[in-house]
């Protein structure tokens, strides 16, 4: 799955091992859930960090819902300016 988000917005997301994070710091993120679950994500500046287990099912929900509120958000913002 292949999503990106670019937005001058601040999403957080809390990791059970590794902290949190700002999504919108993420360029991309690869995931494979076979045969173990692995997120390996490109940040901004094209660094890569991969994320493992809980971590990485935690990290792409997060992005997901993420991707989600901004889908919503635009539409409602074409909704509200239509002329």
């Amino acid at each position: 799955m292949h999503t990106i988000i670019n937005t001058p917005s601040v999403f957080t997301c809390k990791l059970p091992a590794a902290g949190w994070i700002n999504l919108s710091q993420i360029r991309q993120i690869q995931f494979e859930d076979l045969p173990s679950r692995t997120a390996v994500v490109t940040w901004q500046n094209g660094d890569k960090q991969p994320f493992f287990g809980e971590d990485a099912a935690s990290l792409v929900a997060a992005w997901e819902e993420a991707a989600v509120l901004l889908a919503e958000r635009c539409s409602n913002h074409r909704v509200k300016n239509r002329r």
